[in-house]
């Protein structure tokens, strides 16, 4: 089964922080594939996952970096 999630975050910061993420596209994910883009001071997460739990273990992973990545951008 396949299974997808899109997530949207707001910031005025949206560029900065899509810098940081990107390099994080570059990591082989086995089951799973993600695609980032910026626009309007949105971040838009794309994560496809060939099941449930690959599409889990992909979200925490990027919920996570965007976390961090708003932090970051913060101090």
């Amino acid at each position: 089964m396949k299974c997808c999630a899109e997530l949207e975050f707001k910031s005025s910061r949206a560029a900065e922080i899509y810098e940081s993420l990107r390099p994080e596209l570059d990591d082989d994910l086995h089951r799973s594939s993600v695609t980032l883009q910026k626009r309007d001071g949105l971040i838009q997460l794309k994560i496809k996952g060939d099941d449930t739990v690959s599409l889990r273990a992909a979200l925490n992973t990027w919920i996570r970096l965007v976390k961090i990545a708003f932090e970051m951008v913060s101090l």
